[in-house]
């Protein structure tokens, strides 16, 4: 038995008197075995690379984690600049009911308050968060700084007929007054001769206009809450630098946790509702949403609305599609602003019967009483023009036609960022109409009447280039890779498998011829002998 590198050189012969030529043995290259054997070894690690990318690619999700990352909210970060300043600005849609029959109503000549709907007044927000800190559980701290820019509608030329919202809020925190109190109040009221509407601008109506009941209250409500305006607008709050504080979640500890609001002025709860889990605080703020939780069809995304101190489900209807680029449609649940004294009963007002009992007085199906969020001013959110309210809500006024196509809200999400690139978010504020018996300022209009004031689209209709450059590219050039990642990683296992099977099974049946001539001169003999692969190179067995 003798190896292929001891026969390296060519078999010295002896000569045969009868032969003139050298004969030499044709043995098997060891150069050529020496690159078989690495044709197998690229093949194995082929085979163990395909293998690992494709555990990688088919059984985790370390593609899109790997881009999702990016959008944590660390310092210094591209992704804390964007949202610290973003590039997107939302744009607002409002639209204003003009009451058109008052007089005809107050005097009796009209059975009912009719409405007609003016705008849309439209403005540009432009957003800035500021005085960011990072806190000692990594949670992000920042107060929010808002803008508008008129860019439609002519709210500085138009003159609307409204309801007197200063007016039916002193009427509202006079229920409780004692008689005494109310006599008082009413007096105030009649001195400056106040009405239940009143004729103003439509601009100043949103945000800000001189009113002598506002300014006169002011004062007093300042013992119990701040007001963070000085003119009386309906939009006047939302101007300007927020005196709230706000705290989300990084991401960086987790991306499940991403933009989740979880303390508004340092606390976890509002203590609004008096029920631990309405009171609770938590949500995005609708910029972004956790990225990995949107795989999952069946979670409710949550946006904390600290307008109504609550937060409010996002609830996966389909597909959608928004500037070229397929979404994840989400929709509010229809019982949204539903709630009875089994059915979301924190949200109803609580009325102290005795020391021990107490009654739930919830609002009609479709209407969600905000009062208890809005400075006690009786305050009600619903969908526009009552849309998916109960019907007897319509016949408070004439003049409302609710659709889904006009009045409903939805959002659509980058299907792999969870950012919003479509939708509107349409909410309705109204007035209720709460009267005191010794304040005779209501007229005809009725107790626990619902009076709409105006609805606000809110929504995304223009992004910069820059910034839909990078969402199409999240998509379709990253789903591009991620299916080469996926059918590339398997093909190459498939290939790599099969080649190296061939190249073994070829080696296996391979033949070897081996020439050589004994010592004493006899004729060559052929023998044949198999490769046995024990080695870099082969072993040959021959017989002497």
């Amino acid at each position: 038995m003798t190896s292929c590198a001891e026969k390296k050189q060519p078999v010295k012969e002896l000569r045969d008197e009868s032969s003139s030529s050298d004969m030499t043995a044709p043995m098997p290259s060891c150069r050529r075995l020496f690159a078989r054997n690495w044709a197998v070894w690229l093949l194995s690690s082929l085979a163990v690379f395909s293998l690992g990318l494709l555990s990688l690619t088919w059984l985790t999700d370390f593609f899109n984690d790997a881009i999702v990352s990016n959008l944590q909210l660390s310092n210094g970060s591209l992704s804390f600049a964007w949202w610290q300043r973003p590039s997107v600005r939302a744009v607002y849609r409002i639209r204003i009911f003009n009451y058109t029959n008052v007089d005809e109503f107050m005097n009796g000549e009209a059975e009912k308050l009719r409405v007609q709907e003016l705008g849309p007044y439209i403005y540009r927000e432009t957003l800035t968060r500021v005085n960011p800190e990072i806190e000692e559980d990594g949670r992000l701290s920042y107060q929010e700084q808002r803008t508008y820019q008129w860019e439609g509608g002519s709210p500085d030329d138009e003159r609307i007929v409204v309801p007197n919202v200063p007016l039916f809020t002193a009427m509202a925190f006079s229920r409780d007054m004692s008689f005494l109190a109310q006599v008082s109040l009413t007096a105030v009221l009649s001195t400056i001769r106040a009405k239940p509407f009143i004729q103003v601008r439509a601009g100043d109506f949103l945000w800000g206009y001189d009113d002598e009941l506002f300014r006169i209250s002011k004062p007093v409500l300042a013992w119990q809450q701040n007001i963070p305006f000085d003119k009386f607008g309906i939009l006047a709050f939302k101007a300007g630098l927020s005196n709230d504080r706000m705290t989300i979640d990084t991401g960086v500890e987790d991306l499940r946790y991403l933009g989740n609001t979880v303390r508004m002025n340092g606390k976890e709860s509002r203590n609004v509702w008096q029920d631990e889990s309405c009171d609770k605080i938590e949500g995005s703020d609708g910029s972004m949403f956790p990225p990995q939780m949107i795989r999952d069809h069946n979670y409710t995304l949550k946006v904390y609305a600290k307008e109504m101190c609550r937060s409010i489900p996002l609830q996966y209807y389909g597909e959608g599609h928004s500037k070229g680029i397929p979404t994840l449609r989400y929709k509010l649940p229809e019982d949204i602003f539903e709630a009875t004294p089994t059915k979301n009963s924190c949200f109803c007002q609580r009325v102290l019967e005795d020391s021990e009992n107490v009654t739930h007085v919830c609002a009609p199906k479709g209407l969600f009483n905000s009062s208890a969020c809005n400075f006690g001013a009786p305050m009600i959110s619903s969908f526009p023009h009552f849309y998916q309210a109960d019907k007897s809500v319509l016949d408070y006024v004439d003049g409302l036609e609710p659709k889904e196509e006009l009045h409903g809200s939805y959002l659509d999400l980058h299907p792999r960022l969870a950012v919003p690139i479509g939708g509107w978010s349409r909410v309705q504020i109204n007035l209720e109409a709460r009267k005191a018996d010794a304040v005779p300022f209501m007229g005809r209009i009725k107790d626990g009447t619902i009076l709409p004031i105006l609805w606000v689209e809110v929504g995304i209709d223009e992004i910069p280039e820059s910034v839909m450059n990078i969402l199409y590219h999240a998509h379709f050039t990253a789903s591009a890779v991620e299916a080469c990642l996926h059918w590339g990683s398997l093909l190459g296992l498939i290939l790599a498998v099969v080649s190296l099977g061939c190249l073994l099974s070829k080696r296996r049946n391979e033949k070897h011829i081996v020439l050589h001539r004994n010592v004493s001169g006899q004729d060559p003999l052929i023998e044949t002998g198999e490769a046995k692969s024990v080695g870099p190179c082969s072993i040959y067995f021959e017989k002497e």
